[in-house]
């Protein structure tokens, strides 16, 4: 997931003809129309999610920036998203433009030993590339779902790692998709599971990450070991979910405290709504059993909030967004 536009299309007569204009200009932007009406589920890794207004799959950053540039001179709402993990739909769907960043590209230099993916590349080809060259540096984010673009927007980190540590510098499109501009790490105020693309609304183009050149059998074996804790204590990947559902909280030392065990000493995995469900494996994983509804996960992510609260006074923190369809939807 990337970022939004926080503007909306407004209402009765000056809504259809923005949204009349909004098709034509990126027609005439980038010669393809918007599609109407898809089913965010089928973007979203929960599988869940009503119809947005328009969908466009941008798969240049020339076609990224112009689609960008059209909603935000319109004041048309939007949202960037990337492979749909950390992210939930609303049931209504979406009110505007969803752009999805799918501009994938990598390329290696052997001689720095820099990586530079597009914002669409998903990380398994990144550390896919990083197998083959003997890079090492990077083994933290094998079997980390999503995007490049998504990884550096949340500061995507397991094992004690994060990208913020890696990254190098990146392209950003500003959120009036027009300037183009390279920002070095120290710009992005990173945080724990956190930068300041959040609240910005600039798109990721590009990343450059640093690696470090390494023996193939120990980058693999790392890797490996990493893929095996993962698979020990994640859902399946086939297991419609959206990663960690809540941020490790900071516990009265200032270190962060596990939020799946305060979770599962909290009663959690016992715990349903409707078709939403807590993961067997590990408390901090709410899954779509089938049938299940945003307002169910919704409902599920504040029963069990209360349950931590009351039994250790922590306040848990989603990471998963929720994008409403509305823009005073939350």
């Amino acid at each position: 997931m990337n970022n939004a536009g926080k503007l909306h299309p407004g209402c009765g007569g000056d809504k259809m003809r923005l949204m009349m204009d909004i098709r034509r200009l990126i027609q005439d932007e980038t010669g393809r129309s918007p599609e109407t009406g898809v089913a965010l589920k089928n973007h979203s890794n929960f599988r869940i999610g009503g119809p947005a207004d328009f969908f466009f799959e941008a798969v240049t950053i020339d076609e990224l920036r112009k689609v960008v540039a059209v909603a935000r001179r319109s004041g048309f709402r939007y949202y960037v998203i990337g492979g749909g993990f950390n992210l939930l739909f609303d049931d209504a769907g979406f009110r505007g433009l969803i752009i999805r960043n799918a501009c994938r590209g990598l390329e290696f230099d052997p001689v720095t030993l820099r990586l530079t993916a597009l914002g669409g590349t998903p990380l398994e080809d990144l550390t896919a590339l990083c197998r083959t060259h003997r890079l090492s540096g990077l083994e933290f984010l094998a079997g980390i779902p999503g995007t490049v673009g998504g990884a550096v927007y949340g500061n995507a980190g397991a094992f004690g790692r994060s990208v913020g540590e890696i990254l190098e510098e990146a392209l950003l499109l500003d959120a009036a998709g027009t300037e183009k501009r390279a920002v070095a790490p120290g710009d992005f105020e990173f945080g724990y599971r956190d930068s300041r693309l959040k609240r910005s609304g600039e798109v990721v183009l590009s990343a450059v990450f640093r690696a470090v050149s390494g023996e193939a059998a120990a980058v693999s074996a790392c890797m490996d070991s990493y893929l095996a804790l993962r698979a020990e204590r994640h859902p399946s990947r086939d297991m419609a979910y959206a990663g960690s559902f809540f941020k490790n909280p900071l516990g009265p030392d200032g270190k962060r405290l596990a939020a799946g065990k305060l979770l599962e000493l909290a009663g959690a995995k016992e715990t349903t709504v409707g078709g939403a469900a807590v993961y067997e494996g590990h408390g901090n994983f709410l899954y779509n059993r089938g049938e299940a509804t945003a307002a169910d996960v919704r409902r599920l992510a504040a029963v069990l909030k209360a349950k931590v609260k009351e039994r250790f006074g922590v306040e848990l923190e989603e990471e998963v967004i929720f994008l409403p369809a509305e823009p005073e939807g939350v």
